[in-house]
């Protein structure tokens, strides 16, 4: 009788421990590759742009990925004041990721909630809000960032939560 406790906590340590005869029976699944596995991508955040006021959108949120100086100069104004920096970006190196939203008199915000890389697509996960109170003026929130230029990346994927907005090829 004063054996049945040890004996029960070996059957409990045996029953919780690393069952090896089985592990070993697994064979992994030809289909199933890691490589295109997402992994965190680390982006770059830009400050100090706005959308040109030529720029119409027809929706209440657009996407954009820019790739040149001359793209950069068609959609974005540099915003100086007396106290901020303009970032700059290489795009030999970099691609700008932007999202805007519709001018309105609510109180907007887009913040990156997640980044993540494939072998063949960059994901870009955002929690977007339009909410009171009311201002006087309108203004459309604008997110950036630039990440690295890869060659294999062919698209990239932005989302709302988990709702996809948009996909956008890379131009090569």
């Amino acid at each position: 009788m004063k054996y049945l406790p040890l004996a029960l906590f070996i059957i409990v340590l045996m029953a919780c421990g690393p069952n090896s005869s089985q592990m070993g029976d697994k064979s992994k699944d030809p289909g199933d590759s890691a490589t295109n596995a997402p992994t965190a991508l680390t982006v770059r955040p830009i400050e100090g742009y706005f959308v040109k006021n030529t720029i119409k959108q027809n929706d209440s949120v657009t996407c954009w990925l820019i790739s040149s100086v001359v793209e950069q100069d068609s959609i974005l104004g540099m915003a100086k004041t007396m106290t901020n920096t303009i970032d700059t970006i290489d795009f030999s190196r970099e691609i700008i990721a932007a999202v805007v939203l519709r001018p309105s008199e609510l109180t907007q915000s887009i913040r990156l909630a997640s980044s993540e890389i494939t072998d063949d697509e960059v994901r870009l996960h955002f929690a977007i809000k339009a909410d009171t109170p009311k201002r006087t003026f309108t203004a459309a929130a604008l997110w950036m960032a630039a990440f690295p230029k890869t060659p294999a990346v062919k698209a990239v994927k932005f989302y709302n939560g988990d709702k996809l907005m948009r996909t956008l090829d890379v131009a090569k």
